[in-house]
C-alpha cells in the first residue's frame, strides 16, 4: 500500500470492485442476452435502430456498467471496512469477493421472491430448466428470509463503525461513519454518477482526511444526517405554500389499465376480491353500463381527457404521429387540466409502465411521475435485464434503491403498487386540500398480470407449474390457445392483479381520510378498457374487437365533496343503470365547475341524471378498435379485418421526437383508420361495424340476453336500420367521414390540419 493510500479504503478494493463488475457484466451480457422479449423474435427490430443509432446503444452500456460498478465498489467497500476493523488486516481478495458474492445471492432471491415476473424470461425461455430454482424459492421462502440476512449485514456495518466512533473517536472513525452514510445517501437518490465521482476524490485524497479537523467531522456528520432528513422536511415546508380554495376540491382520478367492471365484487371463495373499492362505492355514485371508446390505452385517455373522440381528434393508436401527437392540447384540443388550470387547478400524473402515454403528448400536467418509452429506453431496460446480479438492486430489493436507472419504472414485468402510492401519498403531503388534481394510473392488472409477493399467490393453484404460474406471457406470433389449466391460471392471475391494485386503492383512500381530505374531495374511479380472458372465441387482450362486454365495459364511479349538493342524494339512489361513455368525464367536469363549454363534446354531463336510474331518452355511445399489432392467427377477427403489416413492419424510430417509437406513413395510418371496427350500442343492442376486402359486414346482438355477443340478429332484427342510421351518422359528423357503398371513408389528417 502506498504513503498516500487511505489505510481503510485501498485502491486494491476499488480494482477488485472493477475486476468483479468487468467479469459478471461481461458474463451475464453474453449467457443472458437475448433478442427475444416475452417469447417474441425482436432481432429484427434492434437491427433496424441499433446500426443507426449505436452510440445510443454504447452509451446505454456504460450507464448500466456505470451503475453496477457503483454498486460493487459501495458493496467492496463496506465489506473491507468491517473486516479492517475487526481484523487489523487487509483481508484477500477472494475473502472480499465471497462475502459480496454471497449478499448478491440474497438480495437476488429475495428478489426472485417478491417480483418473479422479471425474471419470467429468464427462467422461462432463456434457461427454463433452472425454473424450478423459481418454483422452490416462491413456494416454500418468505421474502423475509434474505431481507433479513440482508438486513442483519447492514446493522453490522452500522454497528461497527458507530462502535468503533464512540470506542475511539479517531479521525479514522469518523471517517468510516461519515464513508458509510454517504454511500446510503448516494443509494437512496440513485447518485451512482455523483457515487463513482465521490470514490475517485477519496482514493485520490488517500490518508489525507488525517489532515481534517475532528470538530469538521462532527459538523459533517450532522450535515449529512441532515440530507437525509430533508426530503420530509421539505415537503412539510413546501405546504405552507399551499392551502383550501372554496369551491375548489382536490380531484382524485384513481385507475387501473384492463380493470373490468364485472371484477368489482366478484367473489372467489366466498370473498370479495375488491374489498376497498366495495367500501369506497357505498360513497359514491356508480355507474353500472359505463363504455370506453376505445380499447386501447393511449387513444383512451386522450378521448377521457380531451373528452373528443379518436377519430376527431386522431389520436387512434399507441404510435401516433408526430403532427396527430401535437393535436393534443392545442385551442380546438384541450384536455381538462388544461382547462381547470386557468381557475387555478395544478395537475399531476403518477403511474407504472402503461402510463408512459403521458410524458408523450401535451395532456397539461404540472408534473408526470410515470415512464416514457422509446427506443432509447427499451434498450437501457433489455440491457439491464440481462444483468440478474444486478436487477435486485435496480428494482430496490437493497433497502430503498430503485433510482438508479429511472428506464426500469418502465419494466411491464414490475407490478409493485408500493413505489406508486408512495409518490401519490408525497404529493397529498404537500398540496393537501389546495386546488389540484393527481390521475394515477396502475399498470398491475395490465397483461402480462404482475402482482408481487404475495398477491401473485392470492388465488392461483399452487400446483399449478408451467410458463404463466407468475405471469402472462404475451406472444403476438402464438395463436394457439393455452389449455383448461392454463386458462384457469391466466384468468386467477389476473383476479389476483385486480386484488393488488384494489389494495393500492385502499391505501390511497385510507391516506386521504388519514389526512381529512376524503371528505372534501372528488374522487373517481375508473378504467382505459378492459380485458378479454378466453370468454368464448373472444380470446386474450384488447383492442382487436368489439365483441362481448369485457373490452370496452369498465367500472366508473364519483364521490363528490360533502358540501356538493349531490351528496344530499340519498345513498340508495346513486346507481345509474343507464348507458354511459368515457367522453362524459369532460362535460360532466365542466357542468360541475360551470365552465361554459366552448367546443362540441359528443359526451353528456353526468350531474343531470344524479339520482336517476336510467336516460329518459335512448342513449347511443360509440367505440372502435385499436390497431392490430398481429398479422397473424386464426382468430375470428384476424378473419374478419383488413390486412395490414404487422407492428413491427410498420413503425418507424424518430431520432427527433426523442427516439419514440411511431407510426408516420401517411398511406399506413389511413389504412389503420380506414380497417378499424366500430360499434353503437344502447342499453339493451350493440351495432358493430366490420369493413372487409369482400365488402362490410354488420353483427348485431343483444347485449342482455347474449352478452357474450353469439347470435348475430342483423339484418333481420327492427334495430338494425335504426343502429346503422346512428353510426354512420356519428361517424360522419365527429370524423368528417364520407361513404363508398357502405364503407366509411376517415378523411385525412392533412384534411384535417388544414382547418384547426
Amino acid at each position: 500500500m502506498g504513503p498516500n493510500q487511505a489505510p481503510l479504503f485501498p485502491i486494491r478494493v476499488f480494482k477488485i470492485s472493477l475486476y468483479y463488475s468487468v467479469f459478471f457484466y461481461l458474463f451475464f451480457l453474453i449467457f443472458n442476452t437475448s433478442f427475444t422479449i416475452m417469447g417474441v423474435d425482436v432481432g429484427d427490430f434492434l437491427k433496424q435502430y441499433l446500426g443507426a443509432f449505436f452510440g445510443v446503444y454504447l452509451s446505454t452500456t456504460f450507464k448500466v456498467f456505470s451503475v453496477s460498478l457503483f454498486l460493487h465498489a459501495c458493496l467492496f467497500t463496506l465489506v473491507n471496512l468491517v473486516v479492517s476493523f475487526w481484523k487489523k488486516l487487509n483481508p484477500r481478495w477472494y475473502v472480499l469477493v465471497g462475502i459480496v458474492f454471497l449478499i448478491e445471492v440474497l438480495a437476488l432471491i429475495q428478489s426472485m421472491i417478491q417480483f418473479p415476473q422479471i425474471y419470467g424470461e429468464f427462467f422461462f425461455f432463456r434457461y427454463p430448466s433452472f425454473a424450478p430454482i423459481l418454483y422452490f424459492l416462491t413456494d416454500h421462502i418468505s421474502p423475509i428470509l434474505p431481507s433479513l440476512g440482508l438486513f442483519l449485514f447492514l446493522c453490522f456495518v452500522l454497528g461497527t463503525v458507530f462502535t468503533k466512533l464512540l470506542q475511539h473517536k479517531t479521525k479514522e472513525s469518523f471517517f468510516a461513519v461519515l464513508h458509510v452514510l454517504v454511500l446510503g445517501l448516494f443509494h437512496i437518490h440513485g447518485l451512482y454518477w455523483l457515487g463513482l465521482v465521490y470514490f475517485a476524490f477519496i482514493f485520490w485524497q488517500g490518508n489525507r482526511y488525517q489532515n481534517v479537523h475532528i470538530k469538521t467531522y462532527g459538523i459533517l456528520l450532522v450535515l449529512i444526517l441532515m440530507l437525509y432528513l430533508l426530503p420530509s422536511f421539505w415537503i412539510g415546508i413546501s405546504s405552507l405554500r399551499y392551502s383550501q380554495v372554496k369551491g375548489k376540491p382536490p380531484i382524485f382520478i384513481l385507475s387501473a389499465d384492463s380493470l373490468r367492471y364485472d371484477k368489482i365484487g366478484f367473489k372467489v371463495n366466498g370473498e370479495s376480491i375488491t374489498p376497498n373499492i366495495d367500501l369506497f362505492q357505498k360513497d359514491a355514485f356508480q355507474f353500472h353500463d359505463h363504455h370506453t371508446t376505445i380499447p386501447r390505452t393511449f387513444p383512451s385517455w386522450t378521448d377521457t381527457l380531451t373528452g373528443k373522440y379518436a377519430m376527431d381528434h386522431k389520436i387512434r393508436d399507441m404510435f401516433p404521429s408526430p403532427e396527430e401527437k401535437q393535436r393534443i392540447g392545442t385551442s380546438s384540443y384541450p384536455t381538462i387540466q388544461q382547462i381547470l388550470k386557468k381557475i387555478g387547478y395544478d395537475h399531476f400524473a403518477i403511474g407504472s409502465f402503461a402510463a408512459d402515454i403521458f410524458p408523450r403528448a401535451n395532456f397539461g400536467f404540472d408534473a408526470v411521475y410515470a415512464p416514457n418509452f422509446n427506443a432509447r429506453i427499451m434498450t437501457v431496460q433489455r440491457t439491464a435485464e440481462t444483468q440478474i446480479f444486478l436487477l435486485p438492486f435496480l428494482v430496490g430489493s437493497w433497502f430503498s434503491g430503485g433510482m438508479y436507472l429511472e428506464e426500469l419504472n418502465g419494466l411491464s414485468t414490475w407490478g409493485d403498487g408500493e413505489r406508486l402510492t408512495s409518490r401519490f401519498r408525497q404529493l397529498v403531503k404537500e398540496r393537501n386540500q389546495s386546488p389540484y388534481s393527481i390521475t394515477y394510473f396502475s399498470s398491475v392488472i395490465h397483461f402480462p398480470y404482475t402482482p408481487s409477493y404475495p398477491h401473485y399467490k392470492r388465488y392461483t393453484n399452487p400446483n399449478y407449474y408451467g410458463k404463466y404460474k407468475y405471469l402472462k406471457f404475451v406472444d403476438p406470433t402464438d395463436s394457439n390457445l393455452p389449455n383448461t389449466d392454463e386458462i384457469s391460471q391466466i384468468r386467477n392471475l389476473f383476479d389476483s392483479a385486480v386484488y393488488a391494485f384494489d389494495l393500492e386503492f385502499g391505501d390511497m383512500v385510507g391516506y386521504l381520510k388519514e389526512k381529512g381530505i376524503y371528505e372534501d374531495a372528488i374522487i373517481i374511479l375508473t378504467a382505459d378498457h378492459g380485458e378479454a380472458l378466453y370468454e368464448d372465441i373472444h380470446g386474450q387482450g384488447h383492442g382487436e374487437h368489439l365483441r362481448g362486454e369485457s373490452v370496452t365495459h369498465v367500472p366508473f364511479m364519483i364521490k363528490f365533496p360533502k358540501s356538493s349538493k349531490f351528496q344530499e342524494i340519498p345513498k340508495n339512489e346513486r346507481e345509474f343503470t343507464g348507458i354511459t361513455s368515457s367522453v362524459d368525464l369532460m362535460p360532466t367536469l365542466l357542468d360541475y365547475f360551470e365552465i361554459t363549454e366552448t367546443s362540441e363534446y359528443p359526451g353528456k354531463s353526468l350531474l343531470a341524471v344524479l339520482g336517476e336510474k336510467d336516460w329518459k331518452e335512448d342513449r347511443f355511445v360509440y367505440a372502435e378498435t385499436g390497431i392490430w399489432f398481429s398479422d397473424v392467427g386464426n382468430h375470428f377477427f384476424q378473419k374478419q379485418r383488413i390486412p395490414y403489416p404487422n407492428i413491427l413492419s410498420l413503425h418507424q424510430v424518430v431520432p427527433e421526437e426523442d427516439y419514440q417509437i411511431m407510426i408516420t406513413d401517411p398511406i399506413y395510418r389511413e389504412t389503420i383508420a380506414f380497417s378499424k371496427h366500430r360499434s353503437i350500442q344502447n342499453s339493451q343492442y350493440k351495432l358493430i361495424y366490420i369493413p372487409t376486402r369482400e365488402g362490410v359486414k354488420f353483427e348485431l346482438y343483444d347485449r342482455k340476453k347474449d352478452p357474450l355477443n353469439q347470435a348475430n340478429l342483423y339484418p333481420n332484427h327492427p334495430m338494425a336500420s335504426k343502429m346503422k342510421e346512428v353510426l354512420y351518422k356519428t361517424v360522419v359528423k365527429w370524423e368528417s367521414a364520407s361513404l363508398a357503398g357502405e364503407y366509411l371513408i376517415p378523411s385525412s389528417l392533412s384534411d384535417i390540419n388544414e382547418n384547426l
